[in-house]
């Protein structure tokens, strides 16, 4: 294999062949690959020669062995982890799908049905709360992290940020967390480096959904810390605003996520969930409860 990307004149990477690359990204590469022994296509993913110091590869195993860890149909699955001593890789699920990130940023060119977002939005939710239970997490939620596909079936990706929660001693030594994240998802406690919690992945899903919805995250700012002082101070519009097909019951249940202060959020993303499935998202949407099978 190349040094960095995979090419014609060298396709074989372990016991896998490359097709096709899916993404490339700063630091790894992401790109199909079919198994030679079983003939069957996986998503592969490999760090860079660039980026292999000793401090990247424990984060780059770490992100592997967490994903072998999770088992979640809406949670992209690791399979196998490769400690190549020159370009470690994982193994993925394949999963042909665009992030969300793209059509709403470029519906023309990626269209959406927008009868699939609230299965979208379900799905995503369901996944993050598995997480939770596992005592994970995710640290950055965002539309370019959850992957859907044709039918508008969802896999949450990119572990590398999750994180537990502070044991009882680092709280009491007051332990701050690497201020990680991206800017405009980041709940006002990860930018204050606090302890990761669920409530973080809450409010970065809230602002993922407010997005999702109208076609725009609510914050926008000229500087990132102009747009992290309006996470931590500045009061949202409600999503009906920037559209008013938006129900009003779904722009309160967002608003509900991105609350400024944990303790006034929704408590779960399974009340989320529980919430969402009586909930229109546009006023012209049909009734959800019968469309989903729910009694």
């Amino acid at each position: 294999m190349a040094a960095e990307t995979p090419s014609a004149t060298s396709e074989q990477i372990g016991g896998f062949r490359f097709v096709r690359m899916i993404h490339p990204g700063a630091t790894s590469v992401v790109m199909e690959v079919i198994q030679e022994s079983t003939q069957r296509r996986f998503a592969l993913k490999q760090l860079l020669a660039s980026h292999v110091s000793a401090a990247e590869r424990r984060a780059f195993a770490f992100e592997a062995k967490l994903g072998m860890q999770l088992r979640h149909p809406n949670l992209i699955r690791v399979h196998e982890f490769i400690r190549d001593p020159e370009q470690p890789y994982f193994i993925m699920d394949l999963f042909p799908a665009t992030h969300m990130k793209l059509p709403i940023a470029r519906p023309s060119v990626y269209p959406m049905p927008v009868e699939h977002l609230h299965r979208i939005m379900e799905q995503s939710a369901a996944a993050l709360h598995y997480m939770h239970e596992q005592k994970w997490v995710h640290r950055d939620v965002k539309p370019e992290n959850i992957l859907v596909n044709k039918s508008g079936d969802v896999k949450v990706i990119d572990y590398a940020l999750a994180m537990r929660p502070f044991s009882l001693l680092k709280l009491m030594l007051h332990a701050k967390a690497p201020r990680q994240g991206t800017p405009s998802y980041m709940s006002p406690e990860q930018i204050r480096c606090e302890s990761p919690a669920p409530s973080a992945d809450i409010y970065s899903f809230g602002i993922t959904c407010y997005e999702m919805a109208c076609g725009r995250p609510p914050f926008r700012a000229n500087s990132q810390t102009e747009l992290l002082q309006k996470h931590l101070s500045e009061r949202p519009s409600p999503p009906s605003m920037h559209n008013p097909a938006i129900t009003p019951e779904f722009s309160d249940l967002v608003l509900k996520m991105i609350q400024k202060k944990p303790s006034d959020r929704l408590a779960s993303l399974e009340d989320f969930r529980m919430a969402f499935m009586r909930v229109r998202i546009y006023k012209d949407d049909p009734d959800p409860m019968p469309s989903r099978g729910y009694p």
